[in-house]
C-alpha cells in the first residue's frame, strides 16, 4: 500500500474511534457471539426510564461511509435497564464497539454485548472507549442532525437526535 492511502486508513481509525487506529485484522474473531442469548433482566416492578444526553457523532472522515457515535444514558427511574441495539436512519448498520490492549501491547477495537445502565451512575460512550460504529450512512458534516434510537430491553425504543459535530458537546461530569 502507497504511505497516501496508509495515512488515509490510520486517519479513518483515529477519526472513527477517537484516537485510536485499527489493528490490521480487525475482525470479530475471539470477541464472542454478539447475538448470544443473555439472561433478561430482573423485574423489579418499576418500568425504568432512561434519559439521554450529550448524543453526537463524528463528521465522516475523508467521504468515508462509516464514523463513531457517541452518548451517555442515565436512569432517572428504575434500577437497570439494558442498551440492546442502537439504529440510525439511513445507516446500514449500527454496532457498540470499545478498546481493549491485545497481547502484544496494541489497542485494538472490537464489538462489545448489550451492555447494562444501572442507577449507580451512566453509560458513557464516549471517544476512546464505549461508542457506535455506523457503517454505510451517507455522509453527514458538521451541524448536520441524524435521527435514531436507542433500544433498551425493559423501556423500549428511545429516540435520540446524533448532533453532527467535531468535538463532544461536554463531558459525562457535567452530565
Amino acid at each position: 500500500m502507497r504511505a497516501p492511502g496508509l495515512i488515509a486508513l490510520l486517519a479513518l481509525g483515529l477519526a472513527a474511534c477517537g484516537g485510536e487506529a485499527p489493528d490490521a485484522g480487525h475482525t470479530m474473531a475471539g470477541h464472542g457471539d454478539m447475538s448470544a442469548e443473555l439472561a433478561p433482566l430482573p423485574d423489579d416492578g418499576v418500568t425504568p426510564v432512561v434519559d439521554i444526553r450529550a448524543v453526537w457523532m463524528r463528521p465522516h472522515p475523508g467521504g468515508r461511509d462509516v464514523t463513531a457515535a457517541y452518548f451517555t444514558a442515565r436512569l432517572s427511574e428504575g434500577e437497570i435497564d439494558r442498551l440492546l441495539e442502537a439504529r440510525i436512519e439511513g445507516a446500514e448498520r449500527v454496532e457498540m464497539h470499545s478498546h481493549s490492549m491485545n497481547s502484544e501491547g496494541m489497542m485494538q477495537m472490537h464489538q462489545i454485548p448489550p451492555q447494562d445502565v444501572t442507577n449507580a451512575g451512566p453509560l458513557v460512550f464516549t471517544p476512546g472507549g464505549r461508542h457506535l460504529m455506523v457503517f454505510g450512512l451517507p455522509t453527514v458534516v458538521e451541524g448536520d442532525a441524524v435521527q435514531g434510537v436507542l433500544v433498551f430491553e425493559r423501556s423500549g425504543v428511545v429516540p435520540v437526535t446524533f448532533a453532527v459535530r467535531n468535538m463532544p458537546p461536554g463531558q459525562p461530569s457535567d452530565y
